[in-house]
């Protein structure tokens, strides 16, 4: 069977939070941001986007299918671990 040739990372990343309700000015300037945190093996990254799973399967002639996918615009990427494993 060949090398797993996917790395585990920690994403810290931002993400756009909205609200359809009614606020006052004070709820209003303590809305941010959404901080998100995401754990996962790197499929492929370039300038725009990381692309990322977390589950993974690997079949009896070692094809890897891919589960929990994500893609991160990369702009919206914080800091990125590499989780040693």
């Amino acid at each position: 069977m060949k090398k797993f040739p996917y790395e585990l990372y920690k994403i810290e990343w931002e993400d756009i939070c909205s609200d359809s309700g009614w606020a006052s000015d004070i709820e209003f300037d303590r809305m941010l941001v959404s901080y998100c945190i995401s754990i996962g093996f790197i499929y492929k990254k370039n300038k725009d986007y990381v692309w990322i799973f977390s589950s993974y399967e690997i079949d009896n002639l070692g094809e890897i299918t891919f589960g929990d996918r994500t893609v991160i615009p990369a702009n919206n990427i914080k800091k990125m671990e590499k989780i040693n494993g």
